[in-house]
């Protein structure tokens, strides 16, 4: 069996999956330092975090290349992932549920951002400072490619962050 697969499209159990990756890594926050939400709140834990979920969902809206490749691999070893904790906890691996496919495509100027974050985000996890870090990066970045994806298919996400990012890089890059 493969670990990493690359797919654009979320399936109900890779969806499920990221949800369940920001619910756990919130609650480890919490629990971890004293069940404070002020420890959720400090910036070196939501930066990481939503700077890594914000990313990958522009890497998925990227058709092709790299970039493509690297959101479709988040995207499809979150589904995998999905399908197989909801075996063994659930029962069902979710794999009869209905695909979401995203519908919007970012602009090439729009892509070239996308790929200005990925890069960023790869330098990020290489040079943290503690594990803590990469972990808060790599559980937005797969929350990001699952569950934030699959809720902005026909969502503010979708209908405005992609137009909105393809107009800045037209802006920015030209």
């Amino acid at each position: 069996m493969d670990i990493i697969d690359f797919t654009h499209v979320v399936t109900r159990a890779g969806s499920a999956f990221g949800f369940t990756t920001m619910a756990v890594t919130g609650m480890t926050v919490y629990y971890s330092h004293g069940r404070t939400l002020h420890a959720v709140k400090q910036r070196s834990v939501w930066v990481p975090w939503a700077a890594s979920a914000g990313t990958m969902i522009l890497a998925s809206s990227v058709s092709g290349g790299v970039v493509g490749k690297v959101g479709a691999g988040f995207t499809g070893t979150g589904d995998k992932a999905g399908a197989a904790v909801g075996s063994v906890a659930l029962g069902q691996s979710g794999a009869a549920s209905v695909d979401l496919t995203a519908t919007e495509v970012l602009s090439y100027s729009g892509s070239w951002l996308a790929l200005t974050g990925v890069i960023g985000l790869g330098l990020y996890v290489y040079f943290a400072k503690s594990w803590k870090e990469r972990a808060l990066a790599l559980s937005g970045a797969v929350t990001g490619a699952t569950w934030g994806l699959a809720s902005s298919i026909g969502g503010w996400a979708a209908m405005v962050g992609v137009p909105l990012v393809s107009w800045l890089g037209d802006t920015v890059i030209g």
